[in-house]
């Protein structure tokens, strides 16, 4: 009877690793969208920053105003450049992701190997026993089907 119990507990904490893993699964596919669209800000930022270099470096400054680009430039120049919005953007895009949040795969696997470690030995010692003391159940054999 007792034994019953340990498969109830093993398989309820099996369904509870179930939906944390589902939890976990949806973040880390928001986390991919979101470093999606910062791999493409950032390649975007990337080629402004170099079209601006060669800019620099093939003289496209005006010397009449001293450091300060010609008023063709400085258009080109906010163009190249991302404004106060697209840095904001960024920047809420990179705190809503905190790796610090999620799981890494190292630890998903240890929790799975403990959990599933104590389930072979209920198994086991469940199996050990005649089959009078066993008692009335399928087993943890069903579990194993949605995993």
């Amino acid at each position: 009877m007792a034994k019953a119990e340990v498969i109830e507990s093993v398989m309820a904490d099996l369904r509870s690793l179930d939906s944390k893993l589902g939890l976990i699964a949806q973040k880390l596919r928001t986390m991919e969208k979101n470093e999606e669209v910062i791999g493409r800000t950032m390649i975007a930022l990337n080629g402004r920053l170099k079209k601006l270099e060669e800019q620099a470096a093939s003289g496209g400054f005006s010397p009449s105003s001293g450091n300060r680009p010609s008023t063709a430039s400085q258009e080109d120049l906010e163009k190249k450049f991302a404004t106060k919005q697209e840095l904001r953007e960024l920047r809420y895009v990179l705190d809503t992701i905190n790796p610090l949040d999620y799981a890494t795969i190292t630890q998903v696997r240890d929790l799975l190997e403990e959990k599933l470690g104590a389930l072979k030995a209920a198994k086991k010692e469940s199996d050990e026993k005649p089959p009078a003391q066993r008692g009335a159940g399928g087993g943890a054999s069903g579990l194993f089907k949605r995993i």
